[in-house]
């Protein structure tokens, strides 16, 4: 009769030396334990808030005691009645589209100009870095003493060029000041889309450019054949992100304008939700519009996420 024996049972008949066997944690557990940090720090700073904001909404809440009575959707209903809370979402539509087109447009033409191999270069990268890198206080401070009306900058230049007769109230008139934050806003965020499309640019294989042009191809040719279906995916990745950095920005409309400025011409929804919560003390009205807001860029991400799937392999 044959007896089998086993490999370990073999080299321990054979006097080799055994294999120790493996300790420790498997790839899946050693996966998990590696998220579950990222997991846990997701959980309290992302969804434990948009819980608790959607719990607030539904109620009306105390913000002295915290206390909350049930009022089911009332506070949908009152923040979609109001004429103020409307118009700080009409604004907000024009704040994040404005921005955002202008970002995307200077953005890739700068990159592009950086890309081209123009002398100083490199001094140029680092410059166009600078606004991006200047706290939002700082930039703030600057421009609200470049566009004053009596002794700003601005109004002088225009002045001394003869494209203006009197000065312009920049920051204290509703027809101006949305415009001007936006300006303000475009210059120290452009450089995000001068970042990411430049880094794209730099991975695109020249052989490509060659290949067009020894087919008769031009530099608009190139441009639409080559240049643009490769940063195409990286700027609906960018666009999706300032989008809703955008939405949310707080700190410039806010400096700005000095809380909202004259006839609220500069109260965005993130200003609105701090008006609801603190100085009309309603909490539940709020949190309604903060999960409106919340519920409507996700919405946008789907879209953007999808277009840049679409890119991606399009691009392939």
């Amino acid at each position: 009769m044959t007896v089998q024996l086993s490999s370990r049972d073999r080299a321990r008949a054979e006097g080799a030396p055994e294999r120790p066997r493996r300790s420790g944690l498997s790839d899946r557990q050693l996966a998990l334990a590696m998220a579950a940090p990222a997991a846990v720090l997701i959980f309290v700073f992302a969804l434990y808030p948009f819980a608790m904001a959607a719990w607030n909404s539904l109620n009306d809440v105390d913000i002295n005691t915290g206390a909350a009575s049930w009022t089911g959707l009332d506070n949908y209903v009152a923040i979609f009645s109001s004429p103020e809370t409307l118009g700080s979402i009409v604004r907000s539509v024009i704040w994040t589209v404005a921005n955002l087109v202008l970002q995307v447009v200077i953005g890739v033409a700068v990159a592009l100009l950086l890309n081209a191999g123009l002398r100083f270069q490199g001094l140029a990268r680092g410059l166009v870095l600078f606004p991006y890198m200047v706290p939002a206080i700082v930039v703030a401070l600057i421009f609200r003493f470049m566009f004053n009306d009596v002794t700003g900058l601005i109004n002088y230049l225009l002045q001394t060029a003869g494209l203006i007769d009197t000065p312009i109230s920049w920051l204290s008139d509703p027809g101006t000041l949305l415009g001007t934050i936006v300006v303000v806003n475009v210059w120290k965020y452009t450089p995000f889309f001068v970042i990411i499309v430049l880094a794209r640019l730099q991975t695109v294989p020249t052989e490509l450019y060659e290949a067009v042009s020894v087919d008769g191809g031009g530099a608009r040719h190139r441009f639409t054949t080559v240049t643009l279906p490769a940063i195409v995916p990286v700027v609906l990745a960018g666009a999706l992100l300032r989008t809703i950095w955008t939405a949310y920005d707080f700190d410039l409309p806010f400096l700005l304008s000095n809380g909202g400025g004259p006839d609220r011409a500069a109260v965005t929804v993130p200003l609105e939700i701090r008006s609801l919560a603190f100085e009309s003390q309603s909490i539940g009205q709020a949190s309604a519009l903060a999960v409106c807001t919340a519920i409507l860029l996700t919405g946008a991400a789907y879209f953007y996420l999808r277009g840049f799937r679409r890119a991606e392999r399009a691009d392939r």
